[in-house]
């Protein structure tokens, strides 16, 4: 639930973001060479903000598998704990064989 107040915290923030670098002036325009692309008229702002959005897109979703992991590492060794306990338990349990403290002589 947590992860979730964080992201639609993160979402309101870049809304909020987008909304002020729409009062950028039209002389922010830079020419940027991605590999995959190029864009000759690129607005400041949004490179700001599109490389603002994916870190914290990346960032969320590596938190996201972080913590499913160790929900998952700390169910399998609560499993783990639960097995060796009721061995343990079961060890503690079982009778004692009384003949073999048996002697030929009666004694103990």
């Amino acid at each position: 639930m947590k992860l979730a107040k964080i992201f639609a915290s993160m979402i309101l923030i870049l809304g909020l973001v987008y909304f002020l670098t729409q009062n950028a002036g039209e002389n922010s325009k830079v020419y940027v060479n991605l590999l995959f692309q190029e864009f000759e008229n690129a607005s400041v702002s949004m490179i700001i903000l599109s490389a603002l959005t994916i870190g914290i897109l990346c960032g969320y979703v590596s938190a996201v598998f972080s913590v499913l992991s160790a929900k998952s590492e700390v169910r399998s060794l609560q499993n783990k704990n639960r097995k060796l306990s009721d061995e343990l338990n079961d060890l503690r349990n079982v009778a004692i064989d009384e003949g073999i403290y048996d002697t030929e002589g009666g004694e103990y």
